[in-house]
């Protein structure tokens, strides 16, 4: 089952060549593919995305700044499931760079997406420790619509989480488990059997996207290294998540670091000054 997986994984995966890397702009062959196999599976996998030197900085920085407690747990964030916490990421050092939040490759894509007004939610880190076990199968957020479920799911994407590897992940140390289509259609029951499960993994560079209506759930870390996956949440301007705490940390130094043409990114920042 596990090499079907990932075979079937392959098709959903859209690799930038050198040439798209170096113009930092993705080929409109490419861009149609993206969009194509985003709105058919609910996800989409983007190889090269960024370089593995600017992931080894966020890595590095990122793990130096967090703070555990004296039983080997971590002292920030929320936990989310069994030794896994959702991390709350500030915007400052390299992770206040617009190579990160507004990726010249990335931007078009997400532009088709959810229009041209979207803005960022949140960014943080899925952190697992080692020992984490199979997190609960969920989505990002409930239909729009709790009375007319089948109409929320028949409407435009509203909400894309970008998740990125800050190391390497494998079938070891815990890859997200996503459903193929079932952002479509709220499954009745949450019976997710006829809908083909994939495996997200891959090296640090890779990123994957996911409708915040696609099924999904962290896999199990059986290796004995932590493994944060950062994310970042952009919505269309007038979504508000009430499900989910906004974690948006971003103090006005740091906002007027922003060039000008990426601060709307920001419309909805209420100034941390942590």
């Amino acid at each position: 089952m596990t090499n079907q997986m990932n075979i079937l994984f392959d098709e959903i995966v859209v690799e930038l060549s050198q040439e798209e890397v170096l113009q930092q702009k993705m080929a409109p062959a490419n861009l149609a593919k993206a969009l194509q196999l985003f709105k058919e599976h609910g996800f989409l996998k983007i190889d090269h995305l960024f370089s593995k030197e600017f992931i080894w900085w966020l890595a590095h920085d990122f793990i130096e700044g967090l703070e555990w407690s004296s039983e080997g747990e971590l002292s920030v964030g929320a936990k989310a499931s069994h030794k896994r916490f959702l991390v709350p990421v500030p915007f400052r050092g390299p992770f206040n760079s617009p190579r990160l939040y507004a990726n010249p490759i990335l931007m078009p894509l997400l532009s088709e997406l959810l229009g041209h007004l979207f803005i960022i939610g949140s960014m943080g880190a899925v952190t697992s420790l080692p020992g984490a076990e199979d997190q609960h199968i969920h989505t990002d957020y409930y239909p729009l619509f709790e009375e007319d479920v089948e109409t929320s799911y028949s409407l435009p994407c509203f909400g894309i989480t970008m998740a990125i590897p800050l190391v390497d992940i494998n079938l070891l140390n815990g890859p997200t488990k996503i459903w193929s289509g079932s952002h479509r259609e709220y499954p009745k029951d949450k019976n997710l059997a006829p809908y083909p499960r994939y495996m997200l993994f891959g090296d640090v560079g890779s990123c994957y996207f996911w409708d915040y209506r696609t099924f999904h759930a962290g896999g199990s870390n059986y290796s004995c290294d932590i493994r944060p996956l950062l994310y970042l949440a952009y919505t269309r301007q007038w979504f508000n998540d009430h499900l989910n705490q906004d974690h948006l940390l971003l103090n006005e130094g740091e906002f007027q670091k922003i060039p000008e043409e990426h601060k709307r990114l920001f419309a909805k920042c209420r100034f941390d000054y942590r």
